[in-house]
């Protein structure tokens, strides 16, 4: 449990670097391409025997490639799902993805929630939704609904791969697992950096700036460690009960601290929700 504490609290810390960031940087991969070099780094730096294709390795180095495609397509979607829905919508279906890693835990690898800790999956559910989908806004974009319901299975993908490799791969080979899934990460929005930097060329003559990559550094070290601390999590407790832990204890610490430090404002529905998420992680821990 205290991994997955401490994960909740690094990728608390990452949303919130990323929220104040964004004041400070008007690329839209600058950021990330900061993100994954110092995740990078990191990973490298952590490696046991800074052997990049040992033997036995091969799952690890698979499964890292498959989970860095899957990390950029999700922001992909979730730019374009904006764009065409709204950034309410789009998050909110976005954070229900968890239930797919959590569904094919419970349906392939025999995991057994109790009642009470399916009362809490459901109550997650209703929590995300009750958040992020406010009355006032709801229905202000009618988008694409194939958009959304790619960005909820992306997200659920990329949500499951941590337990994927949990399952088919080596505890041993897990900071390996984490190196390939930030270099192709990394190489993939390298790709999409070079096709902005060439058109705010042409537009305005500036490129990748200082700031983007500082404030990535600050992005990147919480999100390594949010990474590999819920696969660590994950060797240890439940699907059904890490995956849903982390979320809405990531959306519950990000509120805290913006209503308390940032001075943001939280509705009557959000409070509500955040009342549910509390319910629902008594409910998880039973």
């Amino acid at each position: 449990m205290i991994y997955l504490i401490l994960a909740v609290l690094c990728s608390a810390s990452m949303a919130l670097a990323l929220r104040i960031s964004e004041e400070f940087s008007d690329s839209r991969y600058g950021i990330l391409f900061g993100n994954y070099l110092t995740c990078l780094v990191i990973a490298f730096f952590l490696l046991p025997e800074k052997n990049l294709l040992p033997a036995g390795g091969r799952t690890a180095v698979l499964a890292g490639a498959v989970n860095g495609g899957i990390f950029l397509l999700t922001l992909v979607l979730m730019q374009r799902s904006i764009e065409k829905n709204g950034a309410v919508l789009s998050s909110a279906f976005a954070k229900l993805g968890i239930l797919l890693p959590v569904l094919g835990s419970i349906l392939f690898l025999g995991e057994k929630p109790t009642v009470l800790q399916i009362a809490g999956m459901v109550l997650v559910a209703a929590a995300i939704l009750m958040i992020h989908l406010e009355p006032e806004r709801r229905g202000r974009r009618r988008g694409s609904r194939l958009l959304l319901l790619a960005l909820f299975f992306s997200s659920g993908m990329a949500d499951g791969m941590s337990k994927v490799f949990e399952h088919i791969g080596e505890r041993r080979f897990d900071a390996l697992f984490l190196f390939y899934t930030f270099l192709f990460a990394e190489l993939l929005t390298v790709i999409l950096l070079v096709r902005e930097q060439r058109g705010r060329r042409r537009r305005r003559g500036t490129g990748l700036s200082a700031a983007d990559l500082v404030c990535g550094i600050f992005v990147g070290i919480p999100n390594y460690f949010s990474t590999s601390l819920l696969l660590a999590a994950l060797t240890k407790l439940p699907a059904y009960v890490a995956y849903p832990c982390y979320s809405v204890g990531t959306i519950l610490v990000v509120s805290f601290v913006s209503v308390l430090l940032l001075k943001d404002r939280m509705t009557r529905r959000q409070a509500a929700g955040s009342g549910l998420i509390l319910a629902a992680l008594v409910l998880l821990n039973l």
